[in-house]
Parts: C-alpha cells; sequence; structure tokens
C-alpha cells in the first residue's frame, strides 16, 4: 500500500489497530505526513457539507433553459470599462471613417476653398509673396495699402503670403514695385 492509500484508509478508519498506530507515530515523526493527513481531512469537510448535485433530468432541464435563453455568460469575468473601451473604438472607427469617406463629399462644389497649395494657379488679380523674415506686418501691410493689396492668404509655413488685387493694373504695378524692393521681398513665384 503506497502512502496516498495509507492516508485515505487511515482517514476512513479502515486500517487495523496496529497499522493505525504505526501510521500515528509515522505522522509524529514526519511533518509532511501530517500535512497531507490534515489537508485531506479539509477537503472530506468541504466535500461534506457541499450541496449535492441535482438529478440528472433537473441538471439538463437547466442547461436546456441557458441555450434557449442566452444572457449574460455566468463566466463573463470582463470588466465594465473594458466594454465601455470597446464601445469607445467602434465610435472613433466610425468618425474616422465619416470623416474620410462622407465629409469630403458632403462639401460644396464649388465656392471658397479652405486649403490652397503655393503651387496652385492663381486668379487674375492674385500675387503670391514671401516676405523676408526681418520684415515686420507693420511693414508688409503698408507696403500693400500702398499698392491697392489685401492679403487674402497665408502666411503658410513656408511664410508665402496671397495677396488680392482690384484689377490687373493694380496687380501689375505692385509686381514691378514688390520685384524692386529687395530689403522688403525675398522671393515671388512667377505667376
Amino acid at each position: 500500500m503506497d502512502r496516498d492509500d495509507k492516508i485515505l484508509a487511515y482517514l476512513q478508519g479502515r486500517l487495523a489497530s496496529r497499522e493505525r498506530d504505526q501510521f500515528e507515530r509515522d505522522m509524529a515523526a514526519d511533518a509532511g505526513l501530517r500535512g497531507e493527513v490534515t489537508l485531506m481531512q479539509s477537503v472530506r469537510g468541504e466535500l461534506a457539507n457541499a450541496p449535492e448535485l441535482p438529478e440528472p433530468e433537473e441538471l439538463w432541464e437547466r442547461i436546456s433553459d441557458a441555450i434557449d435563453h442566452p444572457g449574460k455568460a455566468a463566466n463573463d469575468n470582463r470588466r465594465p470599462w473594458v466594454q465601455l473601451a470597446q464601445y469607445a473604438a467602434v465610435a472613433c472607427i466610425a468618425i474616422a471613417v465619416w470623416q474620410v469617406v462622407a465629409v469630403p463629399r458632403l462639401g460644396p462644389d464649388t465656392g471658397p476653398e479652405v486649403f490652397r497649395t503655393a503651387s496652385e494657379t492663381l486668379d487674375k488679380f492674385e500675387l503670391q509673396v514671401k516676405f523676408r523674415g526681418t520684415a515686420t506686418m507693420a511693414d508688409v501691410i503698408a507696403v500693400l495699402t500702398d499698392l491697392g493689396g489685401t492679403i487674402t492668404d497665408g502666411p503658410t509655413a513656408l511664410g508665402i503670403m496671397r495677396v488680392s488685387f482690384a484689377s490687373d493694373t493694380r496687380r501689375q504695378n505692385a509686381l514691378e514695385v514688390l520685384a524692386s524692393q529687395k530689403d522688403l521681398v525675398e522671393f515671388m513665384p512667377d505667376p
């Protein structure tokens, strides 16, 4: 008989008195054996106090009812914030798709544009100018006011401003004047 069988026989009271006495002397000398016996006694006590299992028919009814009426799983141990985070992620993805797919199609086909590139073709009476970094905004506005120009866009990341004029004559005059002011104007792309 191995050690586990002897422990089980001792707990069930199946050992003869001489074997039982010897087993108790072995327990007194071996702390590991004492620990195993104590553990087995507590397990037996828990099993004795455990509720009885339902009859197979009753158990099958409960399983069948759970299949027919699914609800929250009994082992759903996710934290509530995990589900909230999943909903938030779906909402963010939906917003991103909306911005990329739908919003560009909703805007008007004509009208003022919000963004223009520096290389874009200018309207009839517009001019692009890059003023020097040393030029103050007061200097720029003073020159443009004298020339009849209005800043309509910019400065861009490169420092280019779009200036509008009331007529082509004023635009041509501004081209000549600004081209001669090297201390104020750094660059004017070709119109």
